[in-house]
């Protein structure tokens, strides 16, 4: 490889540009209590000691069908594995193996844009991704966002093919496999491609006017769907069996959700999807002038995001465009409210937007598109400059902090290993003090509860200031009174119930 190629020189030219993703929201510590880092850092853990990966003393509660499944999948902690193995639970390794893979994913964008623009705008569009809000934010936390998007754009990039050998369908099939078992959602990118499948052998149905029935086993999409499906299969039921499935909890988690009514979901979560596109280019702005170009930003983000796709699908579908409304029909389901959901499209997003542009600039301008695209970027980094700034600063009050490890050791110390901890943050704890630990489930009344507690002899009741409500304090008032109580830190009250 020579190092002037033309060919080479927008990676390198992106690597210099992602240095300062490494200074960016870069911590010693959880933010936001940590309790969902907590059980892929353990799984982690467990893989990295030769553990079965579900193997925790978080105690699931059947009753609480929204907190959290027995386990998480494997993909991602199999990924941080090397990392806790040799630096153990600290989470400022975590985050420069975070921003390692957003390294990755910006030279996955630009590779991804490259497809369909110029070398100048792919440039531009993959900065502007990177170094957008939601991707800094997202890049401090342990969770499987990232790696999943990673896995999803690799197999994006390799669809993005006229011929398929089959080196590259058995590529597709373990990114498809990684992305799934990384984050389940992306199975969507299999479901996308039976869509895919099946659409074009009923064009060619129309077309032929007979079913063609060579087509049944010529079409790649048929082998990807079979052999994601069956390394899928295999690597859940094998490799990383669990005795319990984390399958039924999604079902009730998702089945609660259509007591309300299809319709009424759908409703109720359109608002939440157009705000999902318009967080792709939103930063947190401290004066009128950046506030202004943000807005800006947002809105005709979300318009040109909307003309770019109706553009795109009234030439043709493509498998890019199923896969985007697959994730758009999933928000508009999902109950929760949280734009990690809608990130495996964000790439999409932004081509929809360039799309737009392609079409609407030629009429009002003479500016060559790639001077626009510079420009483009360079306001947007300027309104967000407050917001950069802002996350290359340290930031307090992370966990665990003093009085969190304080806690942890006294516990460590002073709970028998057999003894059942209820807490608001169960997974952490487990994490920290290895002690057995559940939540309540408050969908269910107090004494609902209360049977559930008795019947596996919960002898303790960890309250933490900031991280519970009066359901505890109600409980303990009115139902089980506590034989005493110790504040083993500041903030921290540990009330013995039997």
């Amino acid at each position: 490889m020579q190092i002037g190629s033309k060919k080479y020189w927008p990676y390198l030219f992106l690597l210099v540009a992602s240095i300062p993703l490494f200074f960016l929201n870069i911590h010693n510590g959880h933010s936001g209590g940590g309790d969902d880092y907590a059980q892929y850092i353990k799984e982690a853990q467990n893989i990295a000691n030769g553990l079965p990966y579900y193997h925790s003393n978080y105690v699931f509660n059947p009753w609480n069908n929204c907190y959290s499944p027995p386990q998480y999948p494997p993909g991602f902690p199999l990924l941080l594995a090397p990392v806790v193995k040799i630096w153990g639970i600290d989470i400022l390794p975590m985050c420069y193996f975070n921003t390692i893979l957003a390294v990755g994913l910006m030279l996955c964008f630009f590779t991804y844009f490259k497809k369909y623009i110029g070398a100048v705008a792919a440039i531009c569009m993959a900065v502007l991704i990177t170094y957008s809000g939601c991707m800094i934010d997202i890049k401090q936390s342990v969770l499987s966002d990232l790696p999943s998007l990673l896995f999803v754009m690799l197999y994006l990039i390799s669809r993005q093919a006229n011929t398929f050998s089959w080196p590259r369908i058995l590529f597709l099939v373990v990114m498809a496999t990684m992305a799934i078992l990384i984050r389940t959602q992306s199975i969507l990118l299999i479901v996308a491609e039976a869509l895919y499948y099946c659409i074009s052998l009923v064009k060619e149905w129309r077309k032929q006017k007979h079913f063609p029935a060579k087509l049944l086993r010529s079409l790649p999409s048929v082998y990807i769907v079979a052999g994601t499906m069956v390394l899928t299969v295999f690597l859940v039921r094998v490799v990383f069996a669990a005795p319990k499935s984390a399958a039924g909890f999604y079902i009730d988690f998702l089945g609660i959700t259509l007591q309300k009514g299809l319709l009424t979901i759908v409703r109720d979560n359109s608002s939440f999807l157009l705000a999902s596109i318009t967080n792709f280019f939103h930063y947190e702005t401290d004066n009128s002038i950046r506030t202004a170009m943000v807005t800006i930003m947002e809105n005709f983000g979300l318009v040109f995001c909307v003309i770019g796709f109706i553009i795109s699908v009234t030439k043709r579908l493509a498998f890019d465009d199923m896969f985007f409304v697959l994730v758009c029909g999933l928000v508009l389901y999902y109950p929760i409210h949280d734009l990690r959901y809608f990130f495996p499209v964000i790439a999409i997003v932004f081509y929809y937007c360039y799309k737009a542009l392609q079409r609407v600039l030629p009429a009002i301008t003479r500016v060559r598109p790639k001077y626009i695209g510079i420009g483009l970027t360079v306001i947007y980094l300027l309104a967000g400059g407050r917001y950069l700034r802002s996350t290359a600063n340290p930031v307090t009050g992370y966990v665990p902090s003093p009085a969190d490890r304080h806690a942890f050791s006294y516990i460590s110390d002073h709970v028998s290993d057999t003894d059942i901890i209820l807490c608001a943050r169960p997974r952490l704890l487990t994490l920290y003090t290895g002690k057995r630990c559940m939540i309540h489930a408050w969908q269910y009344p107090m004494d609902v509860n209360k049977k559930v507690f008795d019947s596996l002899h919960v002898k303790y009741l960890l309250l933490v200031t900031g991280f519970v409500d009066d359901y505890y304090h109600t409980y303990l008032n009115q139902f089980q009174h506590p034989v005493d109580s110790t504040q083993i830190a500041p903030g921290y009250v540990l009330y013995s119930l039997r």
